[in-house]
């Protein structure tokens, strides 16, 4: 049996958020509610592989992982990276499964780059559409559009099992026919929920991001089980007891939350 276990469901920056008093982040500070890691999850078939490596990842990672599989070059998926170096773990050759754009970031740019010289990671660059065949799974990179800082290229996973498939997208500009296409073919699907609305910030723009609200509306009839995860900080859905999360439970859909475990 193949499983996904989700762990982090936070934007990059994670919750609490620094610099932020509002109450999601107050409430995190002071035990009310639990601090949510940066989104990442991890494949467990014969081997371990994860999916995102985040600022969390020493809270998210025991040990070292069989292989890792980056989504793109955002701050909350890359750079935890620079724990399996030297001053840390000290891994030996973990394949990192990245864009050949990602891998030349890593490969040319300090810390990265220390990474790939004292031979802590093992750079394998990967495309759209071609899968990577691990032991009992198949993990297939697709392409789709995100603001990149670096044009490096930002990549969803599907992930097929023996018996179930998942589609993990952290990270989209928009809920395009493509994107959407790609969650009603899977089982399951890890979608972005970073925004439940376009009013929480006062910048959204610059950040695009499909709201929950809308993805709801479209994803209304799709029989794909659907976890909404990479919320961020200011996301009404943090709080259990809110509106936002209960109109969320009524139209059949959910928020990840670390620790579950899905089977495929």
């Amino acid at each position: 049996m193949s499983t996904v276990e989700i762990l982090g469901t936070a934007q990059d920056a994670g919750v609490p958020h620094v610099g932020c008093r509002c109450e999601n982040c107050a409430a995190a500070r002071e035990g009310s509610r639990p601090t949510r890691y940066a989104s990442a999850v991890r494949l467990e078939d014969a081997g371990r592989y994860l999916f995102d490596s985040t600022p969390d990842v020493r809270f998210q990672a025991v040990d070292v992982p069989d292989g890792a599989f980056l989504t793109h070059a955002h701050l909350g998926h890359l750079t935890g990276l620079l724990y399996f170096g030297r001053e840390s773990v000290d891994a030996d050759e973990l394949p990192v499964y990245a864009t050949s754009g990602l891998g030349d970031v890593i490969r040319d740019n300090e810390p990265l780059r220390s990474l790939v010289t004292e031979g802590n990671v093992d750079l394998r660059p990967v495309a759209d559409g071609d899968a990577v065949t691990l032991e009992t799974t198949s993990v297939t990179p697709l392409r789709v559009d995100h603001r990149e800082s670096l044009p490096t290229g930002t990549l969803a996973y599907r992930i097929d099992g023996p018996d179930r498939s998942l589609l993990y997208v952290s990270d989209v500009d928009a809920l395009t026919a493509r994107v959407e296409s790609l969650i009603r073919e899977v089982d399951v699907a890890l979608v972005d929920g970073t925004f439940w609305s376009r009013d929480e910030i006062d910048r959204v723009d610059d950040v695009p991001h499909p709201t929950v609200r809308s993805s709801m509306r479209v994803l209304d009839d799709v029989d794909t089980e659907i976890l909404f995860t990479h919320l961020n900080h200011t996301n009404p859905l943090l709080d259990p007891a809110s509106d936002a999360r209960e109109r969320l439970a009524s139209a059949g859909f959910r928020v990840a939350e670390r620790g579950d475990v899905l089977e495929l």
